[in-house]
């Protein structure tokens, strides 16, 4: 049957209803004997927890056309806008008598949200899913991330914050008490969690030394285990801009002279990996998304030596090391630029990413990584990015997501706003989902 996607404006014939090029849901005409206006482009399918009944079919019977008919249905439309404005919100939600969450229930679990305190704090507070109780969590440097550290199962957390000096810190958590304090793991002017939460890599970029020199020094803590191992020291006429690791050993994206290359270190022949590409994450089983130089460096690279290492983000591709070169992500439309990598799922195979496609603006999207065939070949769109946005996934694949000041939860490819219990504050930062409380310390 014909249809068309009024998002990558893909148009032919499919038997599904979402598009087969970006996910979008489709739109299908009306038979042409019946003489309908096309409704406008279609949004992500959006549900409240208790979903109302469906309404009559519009062919139940003929419409009506009197004025006076017209004219009552308008008003019943105009009454039920006010009310829902009134509310403060078009988007239907949950009653608030509407008790636990049916989708809460079969997750299980425990979310982990933070809410800024002020002075540069943040508390933490975990929402048991299946008894739909809030509690108080410990207070921690406002975080950038929240991981699991080795397994969402152990129930320990692993902190990524900004220091005053405008570096970074990581800190582990193996007690969610509110008088629980953090466990000082390293700083440095990159800190990148790998191996599913269990090394910290922390990259220590120091004073530029003449026109383009500097020492740079990159260790790697594992996580529970003394000592730290130093991946890379050394004077290099350039920068670090992202560090990663996987089964086979560490990488790096190395800032040259005019160019931007990823390279091995720490294995048998390690070396230059994949040219004039730079890394802009690394899932758990080791796919990388990569993106072509052009795509992040500039023109004119900033003189300041105590900037901000450049971000690595653009036009993503799958990577997999000595797999042959990248593969894109959306090869039949509109290239989708990762900003920021969110979380993978417990498999590593499927991402949720904040990226933009075309003039689009910035939007939640899940990325499929996993080993080609394993998974959905396209990348979906889940919603528009408004505001402080986070997601996490379950064990179970689903995910949860905060964007514009809501709650959501995502279950094949459908999303649910939830409702926090009464007197329980409204997330604002990272989120985290664990199986349990930790119960054995690190």
């Amino acid at each position: 049957m014909s249809a068309t996607c009024f998002r990558c404006d893909w148009e032919g014939e499919a038997s599904g209803s979402v598009c087969p090029r970006c996910g979008a849901p489709l739109y299908r005409p009306a038979p042409s004997d019946k003489k309908h206006r096309p409704p406008p482009p279609p949004t992500p399918v959006i549900e409240p927890a208790e979903a109302a009944a469906a309404p009559p079919s519009p062919e139940a019977r003929p419409a009506p056309s009197s004025p006076r008919t017209i004219l009552l249905i308008a008003g019943a439309v105009f009454a039920i806008v006010a009310f829902l404005l009134a509310r403060g919100s078009l988007d239907p939600g949950p009653p608030p008598d509407a008790g636990p969450s049916p989708v809460a229930l079969q997750t299980g679990g425990r979310l982990i949200y933070t809410v800024p305190v002020g002075d540069g704090m943040a508390r933490m507070w975990r929402w048991n899913l299946a008894t739909d109780e809030v509690s108080k969590g410990p207070l921690v440097r406002a975080p950038i991330t929240l991981v699991n550290v080795r397994s969402a199962s152990h129930g320990w957390l692993g902190v990524t914050s900004h220091m005053r000096s405008g570096a970074q810190q990581a800190s582990l958590l193996d007690s969610l008490a509110p008088g629980a304090a953090a466990e000082w793991v390293g700083s440095g002017d990159i800190v990148t969690w790998t191996r599913r939460g269990g090394t910290v890599l922390l990259v220590d970029r120091g004073p530029l030394l003449g026109r383009c020199r500097r020492d740079v020094d990159v260790t790697a803590v594992q996580v529970g285990q003394p000592g730290v191992e130093t991946v890379l020291h050394d004077t290099i006429c350039g920068d670090v801009l992202s560090v990663g690791r996987t089964s086979v050993g560490y990488f790096l994206t190395v800032l040259g002279r005019d160019d931007v290359n990823v390279v091995g270190t720490g294995y048998e022949d390690a070396g230059l990996l994949l040219a004039h590409h730079g890394v802009i994450d690394v899932s758990p089983g080791g796919q990388m998304l990569v993106t072509p130089a052009t795509e992040f460096l500039p023109e004119q690279l900033s003189s300041d030596p105590d900037a901000p290492p450049l971000r690595v983000s653009g036009e993503a591709s799958r990577y997999r090391m000595f797999g042959g070169r990248p593969v894109d992500l959306l090869a039949d439309a509109a290239p989708l630029r990762i900003e920021k990598v969110l979380a993978y799922t417990d498999g590593g195979t499927r991402a949720m990413v904040i990226g933009r496609q075309g003039l689009d603006g910035a939007a939640l999207w899940e990325v499929p990584i996993g080993i080609p065939g394993s998974e959905p070949a396209l990348p979906r769109y889940v919603t528009q990015a408004r505001g402080s946005t986070a997601a996490t996934y379950a064990n179970d694949g689903t995910a949860f997501i905060v964007t514009d000041d809501r709650l959501w939860h995502l279950r094949e490819n459908r999303l649910t706003a939830l409702e926090l219990p009464d007197g329980a504050p409204d997330p604002d930062g990272p989120i985290a989902w664990i199986v349990r409380e930790p119960v054995t310390e690190l």
